[in-house]
């Protein structure tokens, strides 16, 4: 059978993202995710709330922090996992179903655990990769600086009075009843 053309994307495929090749790889873009919002709210923390200017150095070394946090926290949940498969089981007075259960358990956990220690490898590899947590700091920058852009531009209305939140909740109330109303015609059956 010959390959599939690599050039043209398949249709079922189309405008979809790059799914993960492995388990580990689904884990390392979930840690990348997670670094990348803990390394903006270190930004803002730093640059609003301390008034920091933003350096380099610093802030390369904030993002090294966060990925050695990360890293540790995956080590320790690893660990745990694999203490709780490797414990030993009371199989005296347990049905079949529940000791394969069991034993099925422990798989799952030891499967788990396999996989943090992969992702906990990978992100050792960007933190001693410059060029990497470079990249990974970057975006974080660009999304808070999106981030902040955006709060920035948010009108902020003048408040109301009593009268004007009442009026308001009244619309929605009504808005409300006749999104029911709709839906109930909606429900009732042909001939009706």
């Amino acid at each position: 059978m010959p390959s599939p053309d690599a050039s043209r994307p398949s249709p079922r495929g189309a405008g979809r993202p790059h799914l993960p090749a492995s388990p580990v790889e689904e884990g390392v873009l979930v840690a990348r995710s997670a670094l990348r919002l803990a390394i903006k709210n270190r930004i803002i923390m730093l640059t609003l709330r301390d008034e920091e200017p933003w350096r380099d150095e610093v802030m390369i070394e904030l993002a090294r922090r966060e990925i050695e946090t990360l890293m540790a926290e995956l080590t320790q949940t690893a660990e745990r996992l694999e203490a709780a498969s490797a414990a030993p089981r009371r199989a005296f007075g347990l049905s079949r179903r529940a000791a394969a259960n069991a034993r099925q358990d422990a798989e799952h956990q030891r499967t788990r655990a396999r996989i943090l220690r992969g992702v906990v490898d990978r992100l050792r590899e960007i933190e001693e990769d410059p060029a990497q947590t470079h990249a990974l700091l970057a975006v974080a920058r660009e999304e808070t600086l999106a981030e902040l852009t955006q709060a920035r531009l948010i009108p902020v209305g003048a408040e109301q009075t009593e009268e004007e939140r009442r009026a308001s909740m009244d619309a929605v109330k009504e808005d409300l009843r006749e999104q029911l109303a709709l839906q109930q015609l909606k429900d009732l059956p042909e001939g009706y």
